[in-house]
């Protein structure tokens, strides 16, 4: 049977309905859908982390190192040997060179034997001048150079917590020092200990602490020599270092310390133990085989080490 014809008015609206339904269906089928996938790695957000500064990577402490008592502690104080420019002066306190050192290094609790070397190694480092700064190249752990700061040159890459107020500031610097030395005990981190440079200011740090007044020179105990017809005094646990004087046969010195140093077999008692002494006859302080020098006692239980 044939329908009547529908009027124009309810064509327009079946075909807004038909396309409407067009729509729908279409729609559904471009509809994009939630990613499952990893994301994309070509964006700047998946570029790697970048890697960690020298001064925050992990390196390993020394076997020789006393156990640190921080992060810092575990490495080289200072890297290269003695600064040879400085910075515009930060210093606040009226002792100037060694003196000003022998200050500074008692305040910051360094006592007796330790104290003497404390300033000994400053000198050797910066000639205790507190703005003095060494330069250096690309070492392990910091491959963009680093520099030493200070009367301990203690080195920005490898100590990033003494900052460059701290470093150039003598008391700081000092502070900073003992910290890593451990009070004293421990001076392999420094650059001058470990290659004997430091030996040769020990007589004017010696004297320097005694100028203090009150504090507390270093104390030791005598020896007599035994080698015949005289022993060499040397600038270093060895004998390659130089030679700063001699004493002679059946003379009594004082011995202030002990360290380790250049295998003697010859002597009464073979071993590697150095004694720094001083001779009063002529005031040469320096280091002699430990073989050589009659003491009571095994000198290490009568003596700290240097």
């Amino acid at each position: 049977m044939r329908l009547p014809l529908a009027t124009p008015t309810a064509r327009r609206a079946l075909r807004l309905a038909l396309g409407l339904a067009l729509v729908a269906v279409v729609g559904a089928g471009t509809m994009p859908t939630p990613a499952t996938a990893a994301p994309t790695t070509t964006g700047p957000a998946a570029h790697a982390a970048p890697a960690p500064r020298p001064a925050d990577q992990a390196k390993p402490a020394s076997a020789d190192q006393a156990k640190p008592a921080s992060a810092d502690q575990a490495e080289p104080a200072s890297v290269g040997g003695p600064a040879i420019s400085a910075k515009a002066s930060r210093v606040g306190v009226n002792a100037v060179g060694i003196d000003l050192c022998a200050q500074v290094a008692y305040a910051a609790g360094f006592r007796n034997n330790p104290l003497v070397t404390a300033v000994a190694v400053a000198m050797a480092e910066s000639s205790c001048n507190p703005s003095a700064v060494g330069s250096n190249g690309p070492t392990a752990g910091c491959p963009n150079g680093s520099l030493d700061r200070g009367l301990w040159q203690i080195n920005n890459c490898y100590h990033p917590t003494v900052n460059d107020t701290c470093a150039y500031t003598a008391q700081c610097n000092a502070n900073a020092a003992y910290s890593i030395s451990s009070g004293g005990s421990n001076w392999q981190p420094w650059s001058t200990y470990n290659n004997g440079a430091y030996a040769g200011y020990l007589s004017a740090a010696q004297a320097a602490v005694a100028r203090l007044g009150g504090g507390d020179p270093p104390t030791g105990v005598t020896g007599t020599i035994l080698a015949n017809p005289s022993l060499n005094i040397r600038t270093g646990p060895g004998t390659t270092y130089g030679i700063a004087g001699s004493v002679g046969y059946g003379a009594t010195v004082n011995i202030s310390c002990y360290t380790f140093g250049e295998y003697v077999s010859g002597g009464y008692w073979p071993s590697s133990t150095w004694d720094r002494i001083t001779n009063p006859a002529t005031g040469v302080t320096g280091y002699v085989a430990d073989t050589w020098v009659n003491t009571t006692y095994d000198v290490k239980t009568m003596v700290g080490r240097c």
